[in-house]
């Protein structure tokens, strides 16, 4: 039997590596919406730059949303300073998502990729399924999959078919063995831009582990 709920984190990890092939994670994400136990990816997809600031990033998928798409300056002047223009352009034609068409427009060239492809939040409790239950609900805005990962002793309370109906993911943990009890579907997240924004919070908080990989310039 667990005694803390943070005992239960590294039990969790080792299963997921195991079950789903989710080689990165990261603990304790602010989600804006919660602080999720556990988040996992496959891999990071790599980028030239990633984004530290939300609206940067609200607006560069708002406003690359389309290829082919014919911009002005007037596009970019809407949405940023004077002062940004020219560098936020010129870090667009970098990563190959506008070139330009003329002298005064530009055409979306790529949309912008994700750092994440897929996401698994899991929510972690000692016997509270509850509250769990409505927490993991929370994740589904920005994770393709979202589970509550419960100690065994108290496993026997869920009300499972509450978590069939609303395809939250269950677990039963305990230190000798980890079972997977409900395996939810596969879902678009609700909230776009949450997944992409916690997207690019999951890869710094990656990177920020292995030094080698970050560099300040790549964050805009």
């Amino acid at each position: 039997m667990f005694r803390y709920e943070k005992d239960m984190i590294s039990v969790i990890q080792e299963f997921f590596k195991e079950r789903f092939r989710q080689s990165l994670s990261v603990e304790e994400l602010n989600t804006g919406i919660g602080i999720a136990d556990i988040v996992f990816s496959k891999k990071i997809n790599k980028r030239d730059y990633y984004f530290n600031n939300f609206e940067l990033l609200y607006h560069t998928i708002t406003l690359l949303n389309r290829k082919n798409r014919k911009l002005s300056e007037y596009d970019f002047i809407t949405r940023f300073s004077k002062k940004e223009i020219h560098n936020i352009i010129d870090k667009y034609i970098s990563m190959e998502l506008i070139e330009e068409f003329g002298k005064e427009y530009f055409y979306v060239k790529n949309r912008l990729t994700p750092t994440i492809s897929e996401f698994y939040a899991i929510e972690a409790k000692l016997k509270d399924w509850k509250s769990g239950f409505y927490q993991a609900m929370r994740y589904k805005n920005f994770a393709q999959k979202s589970f509550l990962a419960l100690s065994s002793d108290f496993i026997h309370r869920v009300d499972r078919d509450l978590f069939i109906e609303k395809n939250i993911g269950l677990i039963s943990v305990s230190p000798e063995k980890t079972k997977l009890i409900i395996n939810p579907k596969k879902e678009t997240p609700n909230d776009k831009i949450a997944f992409y924004y916690l997207g690019e919070m999951f890869t710094k908080n990656i990177f920020l582990k292995q030094e080698e990989k970050y560099c300040p310039q790549q964050w805009l």
